[in-house]
C-alpha cells in the first residue's frame, strides 16, 4: 500500500485528506508543519508528498524544494489556499488550489504513482 504524507497547518484539513486517502487504499502520515514534514520524511518511508504552501516554521514550497533535493523522484503536489500567494515551486509539481473536489487529490497522486 502506497504511503503519502500529508502536511497542512489546518489539522482538520489534514485530517480530513488522511480520511479520504485511506478511503481510496493509501497509507497516510499526516504533519501539521514545515518542520514535521521533514521530520516524518525521515520516519517513515513515504512514496508521495502533498504539501500546503502556508505553513509555520518552513513553507510547503520550501519543504518540496528540500525534498526534491533528497529524494529526487518523490512525487510532490503542492495545496494552496490562496492564488494570489507568489510561491516559488519546482515545475513539474502539480498545485491544487483549495478548495478542492477530494477526487482530484486522488486522481493527481494516482496519476503521480502510476503514470
Amino acid at each position: 500500500m502506497p504511503c503519502v504524507l500529508v502536511a497542512d497547518d489546518s489539522t482538520e484539513f489534514a485530517e480530513m485528506l488522511r480520511a479520504t486517502l485511506e478511503e481510496a487504499g493509501f497509507e497516510v502520515i499526516t504533519a501539521y508543519s514545515g518542520p514535521a514534514a521533514l521530520a516524518a520524511m525521515g520516519n517513515h518511508e513515504v512514496d508521495a508528498a502533498v504539501l500546503d504552501v502556508l505553513m509555520p516554521g518552513i513553507s510547503g514550497d520550501a519543504v518540496a524544494d528540500r525534498l526534491r533535493r533528497l529524494y529526487p523522484e518523490l512525487p510532490i503536489v503542492l495545496m494552496t489556499g490562496d492564488a494570489g500567494v507568489p510561491f516559488v515551486a519546482t515545475a513539474d509539481a502539480p498545485v491544487l488550489r483549495k478548495p478542492f473536489r477530494h477526487e482530484e487529490l486522488v486522481d493527481t497522486i494516482r496519476g503521480l504513482l502510476y503514470p
